[in-house]
């Protein structure tokens, strides 16, 4: 059964493929600038991104203390259950 972290996941993953153009795999414990060279810019098309498939907003305060792709996974999924507590487990 899919769940929402999944999702979260496999969306992390397409964007990282088709926008960055990132040929390896993308695991949850990899550090999201040091190991996938996430600068500023690429940082704001992921949360782009994420925002539009899950119709959420992430807060520029949503940043801090995300630091692996796990991390990010974990901080979306927040904001989703947030915006939609009725209908995600």
């Amino acid at each position: 059964m899919p769940t929402l972290e999944g999702d979260v996941l496999e969306v992390i993953r397409r964007v990282f493929r088709s926008e960055f153009e990132h040929p390896g795999v993308v695991d949850l414990a990899h550090d999201l600038q040091r190991d996938l060279h996430v600068d500023s810019l690429n940082a704001v098309v992921l949360a782009v991104a994420l925002e539009d498939h899950f119709r959420v907003r992430l807060e520029p305060g949503d940043t801090v203390g995300v630091v692996t792709v796990g991390d990010l996974v974990a901080r979306v999924a927040e904001r989703v259950r947030e915006a939609r507590p009725e209908s995600v487990p």
